[in-house]
């Protein structure tokens, strides 16, 4: 049972040390924490001193005033004759001094433990202030690191090679998407205006070579009958050659 407690133990001892390593702020929390229990706990023994002092201050005084007191029955008694009534005044007068010196001394004994305890309590104030100053600072570059450490992974994680080449890729393809689209356009078009100029063309041929064919047949280079088509137009006269001229 004692193996397995230590192994328990020292297992959530390595667990809270890795979380401690990993968490710094615990630590500086946990430090801070514990200077302020240690502040409380001296600020409750100061009060505490100085309040017997003050108690031993209140009965000193107290014990003075009998004092002066029972001197003065005293010497009003003597001054009356009554010596016996005296002699007991005085003796009261003497116990009340005897037990005011006692008060003084332990007086003075308080009076020095709570001036001690005074200087320890504002020690431990300091030192609490210090450590808090000193975690603020801690946590001000601990939180500086962690950015720092954020910004170091962020930028090991991108490749700017990658985005590179990628960005590359994007810009061919849209390019080359760009000119097929503009070259089948031009296919297009192309290909319509060549079939209208094509047909426009033998178009222009043909009234061509029936024109041609109109005048040789009106020279008299072919016969009328070869005409393509059949007969030639009404407004067409042949006229015969005339005598001497060549046919």
């Amino acid at each position: 049972m004692g193996r397995f407690t230590r192994a328990v133990r020292g297992f959530f001892g390595r667990f809270l040390s890795g979380v401690e390593r990993r968490n710094p702020e615990i630590l500086l929390e946990n430090a801070v924490q514990d200077e302020l229990d240690n502040l409380k706990k001296m600020q409750v023994a100061a009060a505490r001193t100085m309040a017997y002092e003050k108690m031993l201050m209140s009965d000193a005084a107290e014990k003075k005033r009998l004092v002066h007191t029972r001197e003065m029955q005293a010497r009003q008694l003597t001054s009356r004759g009554q010596r016996e009534a005296a002699v007991q005044i005085v003796q009261q007068k003497q116990e009340a001094e005897a037990s005011l010196a006692q008060l003084e001394g332990r007086l003075a004994e308080a009076r020095q433990n709570s001036e001690e305890m005074e200087r320890t309590f504002r020690e431990q104030e300091r030192r609490y202030n210090d450590v808090v100053r000193e975690r603020a600072a801690l946590m001000e570059e601990h939180q500086r690191a962690k950015a720092l450490r954020a910004a170091n992974e962020a930028r090991q994680s991108v490749s700017l090679t990658d985005s590179g080449r990628d960005l590359e890729k994007a810009r061919q393809a849209i390019k080359q998407a760009s000119f097929e689209a503009q070259a089948v356009g031009e296919l297009g078009t192309s290909e319509t205006e060549r079939q209208i100029a094509a047909a426009e063309v033998d178009l222009k041929r043909l009234d061509a070579e029936r024109e041609l064919e109109l005048m040789e047949i009106q020279m008299g280079l072919r016969p009328a009958d070869s005409l393509e088509g059949g007969e030639p137009d009404g407004d067409v006269t042949l006229d015969k050659p005339r005598r001497g001229e060549r046919a």
